[in-house]
């Protein structure tokens, strides 16, 4: 598992809060998502694409971008891993 942290714009309230979980959490890969309100934040745990992260953000109207300083998301591996591919 790894973690994303991205830097969210908009957020004002408790609403977009919820708003911004709403949308990150049915995504593909995601198995947890805590948002800092405060730090404007969303940190979001699992294997989901940080680009298909980003586009749900941007389209419940909540632009982001991977944080400064966040761990760059892992490649993904293809293949069983043996070195075949």
């Amino acid at each position: 598992m790894t973690s994303i942290q991205l830097k969210v714009s908009g957020m004002t309230c408790g609403a977009c809060v919820r708003h911004v979980t709403a949308a990150l959490q049915p995504l593909a890969g995601v198995e947890r998502v805590e948002v800092d309100l405060a730090a404007g934040l969303a940190r979001i745990d699992g294997t989901a694409d940080a680009a298909a992260l980003i586009a749900a953000l941007d389209e419940a109207g909540y632009p982001a971008e991977i944080a400064v300083g966040s761990p760059a998301p892992a490649p993904r591996k293809t293949g069983c891993g043996c070195g075949c591919n």
